[in-house]
């Protein structure tokens, strides 16, 4: 997906399989990580604070949160919903 799409209050699954899901709280730079594992510097984005399917409270930068995000769960119901009338 793109860090445009990944909004507050929302819920996503995870590309592949779709077995994970995670549920936006907060986008902002009151949320970036605070552990960088790189030799490199930090990405100059806000940062997500979510919360897993177990209800723990994690961050992640924005671009990585949408790299991780396949979809939107309720627009991905919506779309097999609609596959399930027209079979």
């Amino acid at each position: 997906m793109k860090p445009k799409d990944i909004e507050p209050g929302k819920t996503y699954i995870n590309k592949g399989k779709g077995k994970n899901m995670r549920t936006v709280i907060a986008i902002g730079n009151d949320h970036r990580p605070s552990h960088w594992l790189s030799n490199s510097e930090p990405p100059e984005e806000p940062g997500v604070l979510y919360k897993d399917m177990k209800g723990i409270h994690s961050n992640l930068y924005l671009s990585s949160f949408a790299a991780w995000a396949g979809a939107e769960k309720n627009k991905l119901n919506k779309q097999l919903n609609i596959m399930n009338y027209s079979e």
